[in-house]
């Protein structure tokens, strides 16, 4: 098991034990209130999906074609991805569980993520080293096929990905907004661990095949795997987290 699978499967455990706590007090309330209703359900949709993210060995397609392709590798880590999103967002999609962690600067989504991000206390070196990586896989050069553009024609990647995969009218706002603006300034600055973990799960969902636009499978499954592994430490820190606080 790959060290992104057990973590989940580690916080999927830990979301268990904060349920099962819950479930407690639950018992012993006079009544079910709304606030202990979110926690449950929260952390139930939470433990769920983590424990479909980390025992997932495979997918299996009707067609052949489809079911040994090599691409296949890389549509199981963006499902895996997807589930791992699916619970971060049953937390901080619940204040009853998001304001336990820290508190909330704004109704976005990403700014709700960046709470959990924030309380979660990731080694400062090690939020630095995997940054570095995926900015450089980022300036990385490749050459798809873009619109308006000569055959051959050299991008970076995240130019690439911001003309394929970015649509036209989230470009002018939020994480789409930063995403434009670095793939035209060619500074990153603004693109930081939580915001590239955010944005990826846009890009799974528009762009479908991603692995085209990173230059080759090898680039894609490393860029997937480093937001993975930084994901599923979200999660076991916030799990941990959240069980010293209910």
């Amino acid at each position: 098991m790959t060290p992104t699978r057990s973590k989940l499967l580690h916080a999927r455990k830990t979301y268990s034990q904060c349920a099962k706590l819950v479930e407690g007090q639950i018992q012993v309330a006079p009544r079910l209130n709304a606030v202990l209703s979110e926690r449950i359900i929260g952390l139930g949709i939470a433990a769920d999906w983590l424990r479909r993210a980390a025992e997932m060995e495979t997918l299996v397609f009707m067609g052949n074609q489809l079911d040994s392709s090599p691409r296949k590798a890389s549509f199981i880590e963006l499902t895996r991805y997807g589930f791992a999103w699916y619970g971060i967002n049953a937390i901080f999609a619940r204040n009853e569980l998001l304001d336990l962690v820290g508190p909330r600067q704004s109704a976005s989504e990403l700014d709700r993520f960046k709470v959990l991000f924030q309380g979660a206390a990731l080694s400062p070196t090690i939020v630095s080293e995997r940054l570095n990586k995926l900015h450089a896989i980022l300036r990385e050069h490749t050459a798809p096929r873009l619109p308006l553009a000569a055959p051959g024609t050299v991008v970076t990647v995240l130019q690439a990905i911001d003309a394929k995969y970015i649509p036209p009218d989230a470009k002018n706002r939020g994480t789409g907004r930063k995403v434009a603006e670095a793939a035209d300034s060619g500074n990153f600055s603004t693109l930081d661990l939580p915001t590239l973990l955010y944005a990826f799960r846009n890009w799974s969902v528009h762009g479908n095949a991603l692995d085209g636009s990173f230059g080759g499978r090898p680039k894609f499954n490393v860029y997937i795997e480093t937001l993975a592994e930084t994901l599923a430490e979200v999660h076991l820190n916030t799990a941990s987290l959240l069980l010293q606080r209910l």
